[in-house]
């Protein structure tokens, strides 16, 4: 055959090539748009859902390979209900509901640890306070600050520092 001849078959095979190629590219970045508009929903759920956020660290604390939109999805559909994992996509076995139940625990536990000098700065006197009942005491009348010391230790005893915070 000569090169006239041949010319054709050539032609088409690659524009054969060319069109699966262009294929593939769509079906991908089909796919990829899906799976960020997953990230994307998932990461607005955890920003303003509490509990959402708590049964996600649970899953990583038990699965730290793990990652919200990607590996699973979680679904909160009614305010007073509890978030849960709608599907799970990881290589991973799904944790059971007895797991996610004992690390969300701990979870809490840690948010708490954690949490206790924001607790105690809430519930603290204003700063002002402090210092008029400090320039008193120092001109003789403790009285004022007797009581704020006296409620900045009630305050303390509430909210302890945890034992490794010590």
């Amino acid at each position: 055959m000569s090169w006239n001849m041949q010319a054709p078959f050539i032609i088409g095979f690659i524009l054969l090539v060319v069109c699966v190629w262009i294929y593939f590219l769509w079906q991908n970045s089909r796919r990829m748009h899906q799976q960020l508009r997953q990230v994307a929903q998932q990461q607005t759920l955890l920003r303003h859902d509490q509990s959402a956020q708590d049964l996600c660290r649970a899953i990583h604390l038990l699965q730290p390979n793990a990652h919200a939109g990607v590996d699973y999805l979680i679904r909160h559909d009614a305010p007073g209900a509890a978030p849960y994992i709608a599907e799970w996509c990881a290589h991973d076995p799904q944790p059971t509901a007895e797991q996610l139940r004992q690390a969300v625990e701990k979870v809490n536990q840690q948010n708490f640890a954690g949490n206790y000098a924001s607790l105690r700065r809430a519930e603290y006197p204003a700063i002002g306070d402090q210092l008029d009942a400090a320039y008193k005491a120092r001109l003789g009348n403790d009285a004022e600050q007797i009581e704020i010391d006296e409620l900045i230790h009630n305050i303390k005893e509430k909210y302890p520092k945890p034992m490794e915070d010590l």
